[in-house]
């Protein structure tokens, strides 16, 4: 059995794909994906790599619960907060 490596791809390579996500879970396309790619990275080096996708999971659950004129100030401010409790776990 062969293993397939893992495709490398630059985060504007996945729109066509967020798009098929965003319409199978019936949500409006806003994911600003370099931005979640780069939470998940730091998470993943800073505290370990089966938090990272936890991480993203709670922080996505978090703004749906949000009013839409508060998304975009939110995820900047939960991403900061994330990253620098990221940060945090690896000095410690």
């Amino acid at each position: 059995m062969s293993q397939e490596s893992p495709r490398h791809l630059p985060p504007e390579a996945l729109d066509g794909w967020m798009a098929e996500v965003a319409q199978l879970l019936e949500i409006e396309e806003t994911v600003d994906i370099g931005a979640v790619l780069d939470l998940t990275r730091d998470v993943a080096h800073d505290v370990a790599r089966p938090a990272a996708p936890l991480t993203t999971f709670a922080l996505g659950l978090a703004l749906g619960r949000l009013p839409d004129d508060q998304y975009e100030a939110k995820f900047t401010e939960f991403q900061n907060a994330l990253t620098r409790l990221a940060a945090e776990q690896k000095e410690s």
